[in-house]
């Protein structure tokens, strides 16, 4: 019995208080190191979705910009009566039609302080936009084009507004202006002679003039920092801009041409890039930057290669890899995107500035339309 009565007094002792203390300690640790690897894990997966978020923003930025460089111009009047957009518009710069109207952020500089803007005249297209009949049929000549309803009706939505410098396509081949519109009929303010001919079922295309900024206010573009702005007239009053592209932070513009300089070939265009450095050699050197393009000066019809530098940032500062707040260095120094260096902005702030992630991308686009 005295055997029995010890075995079970020792089956009923507890842990003592040394040991509670040293078990909530180890499990404190633990605790605490699982914390620290759940929030730098939070942190990083985060920092690593505003990194990706980013490369596809200015991937994005660079396709739609490229695209409708290509298609600048689309056969557009080489002298029309009216520039597309009205004469106040960005594509009509002095009031003289241009299919690639350049602005610098600072042309009277070698630096600029800030973005550069560029406005193209580029077709809007829609599958149900084409001839209901062939042109002409009878005659030798047509001024009126037919097609469904409701594409007329869909052409307005878009700012074809009659005899206010609305132009159409067909087939991107003849540009015309629009003179009115009832019902299926389009009305041309041009008559275009045979042996020029449209089968049924020929694209129609209107005629836009389209511009690309950066936007840095909250009304443009909301709580995510710049943004990429596409600006729309098509002849309607007031033209549409749109936020596009989140965290688009500078744009720059470079242009190579061919007859624009008048002390190279008597600036007579040969298919061959001007070379502005004389070295026999298509070079950096050949792209200009900081000019004012206008006719008689550097003519922009000249231009034939775009090239494209854009930049965009994180939407959000990264909240660091650990416990702390401090995200480091992101951009170790200012940018230099071709003859922009961000530090020589108003309100350059290098704390704010290293505390965001940025990524660059160039391309240099053909402008394949411009030479037709």
């Amino acid at each position: 019995m005295d055997h029995v009565k010890d075995v079970r007094v020792l089956c009923e002792r507890g842990f003592t208080l040394i040991e509670l203390m040293i078990s909530l300690l180890i499990t404190s640790v633990i605790v605490a190191a699982g914390y620290t690897i759940l929030t730098a894990t939070h942190k990083a997966t985060i920092a690593n979705e505003q990194a990706v978020g980013t490369q596809q923003n200015v991937r994005v930025a660079m396709e739609l910009i490229a695209r409708d460089i290509k298609l600048a111009g689309f056969r557009m009047l080489s002298s029309p009566n009216v520039p597309v957009g009205g004469v106040g518009s960005d594509c009509a710069p002095g009031s003289t039609a241009s299919a690639i109207s350049p602005t610098d952020a600072d042309p009277a500089s070698n630096n600029d302080k800030g973005a550069d803007s560029l406005a193209l005249v580029v077709p809007k297209s829609d599958p149900s936009w084409t001839l209901a009949g062939a042109v002409p049929l009878a005659s030798t000549s047509f001024n009126t084009i037919t097609l469904s309803a409701a594409a007329v009706t869909s052409m307005k939505a878009e700012g074809m507004k009659d005899g206010s410098s609305a132009y159409v396509s067909i087939g991107g081949v003849v540009t015309l202006p629009v003179t009115s519109s009832t019902g299926a009929t389009i009305t041309l303010g041009t008559s275009t002679n045979f042996p020029v001919t449209f089968p049924s079922g020929t694209p129609v295309h209107l005629l836009q003039c389209v511009k690309y900024f950066v936007g840095t206010t909250t009304a443009a573009c909301g709580n995510v920092g710049p943004c990429l702005l596409r600006k729309v007239d098509s002849g309607t009053d007031p033209a549409v801009t749109t936020n596009i592209v989140d965290g688009v932070e500078d744009l720059q513009f470079a242009y190579a041409c061919d007859g624009c300089n008048a002390l190279i070939n008597s600036g007579v265009p040969n298919r061959v890039i001007d070379d502005f450095n004389g070295n026999n050699t298509f070079d950096q050197a050949d792209f200009q930057t900081d000019r004012v393009w206008a006719v008689g000066t550097f003519d922009p019809a000249t231009i034939r290669l775009v090239q494209v530098n854009i930049v965009a940032r994180q939407g959000k500062q990264d909240q660091g890899l650990g416990e702390g707040k401090a995200s480091g260095t992101l951009t170790a120094a200012p940018l230099q995107v071709s003859d922009h260096l961000h530090s020589a902005d108003a309100g350059y702030d290098p704390a704010t500035y290293k505390a965001f992630r940025r990524r660059l991308l160039t391309r240099t686009v053909d402008t394949r339309n411009m030479d037709q």
